[in-house]
């Protein structure tokens, strides 16, 4: 067995080493390397036909600075060779993180030939380019010396942790648009449109939201049926429009305006128990803030609208549990989460899941399997509604948005 150390010079540029042991792999190439960056799949890719052997494979952190975009690239050179190890949900260091599988072991044989490289040295252009100060040990041998089947043996179960990558075609995003959505209780008989309304809170908090230009969408609801802190019931009407003013009035408290009782104003919307009502126009009394919109069409009721983006995003999903031992003197170093029963608790992450995730005060009282539908998302994407409602959310019922579905 011969060991070399590489390299005297902390700043060697590692490529060419590591391509020759890649090279040396014809029957096994086996790969568990903590990041992977496009630098590094320029080093892999060449290596392709031997990645490809049946027992060959590789595995890397799905933790930063490995990209999507790398993982994407590798499994076009090498599909069903790819691995992505998830990490760990707990334990966690304080100031460090959580655990990731942060080997950096690189195997080769050639019939019962093996050559084996241990170090530093992640997949990315500064570690193959001698950028980074790095450091490994080179071993030649035969494949039944310990040091060998020990490394395999490392190696297979750094695979049996981590999950085939699988490459994911998220949908688009929807184009963004500035939309002022209202929604509010209908307390008077509705006139056929074209018709203006007056927009009176009574607070300072949707000036922002309030600032022309913008589109207006305004769903109305029967009396008594909108509540703070509730899920919203289907509206029984929704119109669509243009925000054209805004108006400070004498009572803003940052801003001094002048009063202006708009007498063009077939509607006012106006505060009542902190719900948004239609009604006939009256005299402000209270509000610092008005709008003026101008309702010109009718809309479907169930349109839904969001402040975010629909666009899925990868997440990691915890596994099984387990507890091992740890000194007493080092729970200190480790969070509360970390800690169960005065031992180290390890969640491993074990899959991943496509989600969209969206808050229930913007969808109302469409379901996931409709928003699916309408998003036309790939089979494996889920939609996550967060039924979380606040009843003092000011802006459960008034709020600007970009996406339409």
């Amino acid at each position: 067995m011969n060991v070399r150390f590489i390299a005297p010079d902390p700043r060697n540029r590692a490529q060419p080493d590591l391509d020759n042991l890649l090279s040396y792999g014809t029957d096994q190439l086996a790969i568990a390397c903590a990041f992977l960056t496009p630098g590094g799949v320029e080093t892999l890719k060449r290596h392709a036909a031997r990645l490809n052997q049946p027992n060959s494979f590789v595995v890397v952190a799905w933790d930063t600075p490995t990209s999507l975009d790398a993982l994407n690239e590798l499994h076009t050179f090498i599909p069903g060779k790819l691995y992505v190890h998830l990490g760990s949900l707990t334990p966690v260091e304080h100031g460090v993180g959580p655990g990731l599988m942060h080997s950096k072991v690189f195997f080769a044989r050639a019939g019962e030939h093996c050559r084996l490289w241990t170090g530093s040295h992640n997949l990315t252009a500064s570690a193959m380019q001698g950028v980074n100060c790095e450091a490994a040990v080179l071993i030649d041998g035969t494949s039944g010396e310990a040091v060998f089947t020990d490394a395999l043996a490392h190696l297979n179960q750094c695979r049996a942790e981590a999950m085939l990558f699988d490459p994911l075609n998220p949908p688009p995003p929807l184009p963004p648009e500035q939309t002022l959505v209202i929604h509010a209780e209908c307390h008077t008989v509705l006139k056929p449109h074209p018709w203006f309304v007056h927009l009176r809170p009574d607070n300072t908090d949707y000036d922002k939201a309030m600032r022309p230009p913008a589109a207006v969408w305004l769903y109305l609801y029967d009396r008594g049926t909108l509540k703070p802190g509730t899920r919203r019931p289907s509206a029984v009407a929704a119109y669509s429009g243009t925000l054209t003013a805004l108006n400070f009035t004498e009572r803003h408290p940052r801003h001094r305006g002048i009063s202006a009782d708009w007498s063009a104003a077939d509607y006012v919307v106006e505060w009542k128990g902190g719900v948004p009502c239609l009604t006939e126009p009256t005299p402000h009394t209270i509000t610092p803030s008005q709008g003026i919109f101008r309702v010109e069409a009718k809309e479907a009721t169930d349109t839904v609208w969001l402040t975010e983006s629909p666009k899925p995003a990868l997440e990691r999903v915890v596994g099984e549990q387990h507890l091992s031992q740890i000194d007493p003197e080092f729970r200190q170093f480790f969070t509360k989460k970390s800690l169960r029963e005065g031992q180290l608790l390890h969640q491993q992450y074990r899959s991943v899941k496509t989600v969209i995730r969206v808050p229930r005060k913007e969808v109302g009282f469409v379901e996931p399997t409709e928003l699916l539908t309408r998003l036309e998302t790939p089979a494996n994407v889920e939609i996550d509604i967060d039924e979380e409602l606040e009843a003092e959310d000011k802006f459960a019922f008034i709020y600007r948005a970009k996406y339409r579905t």
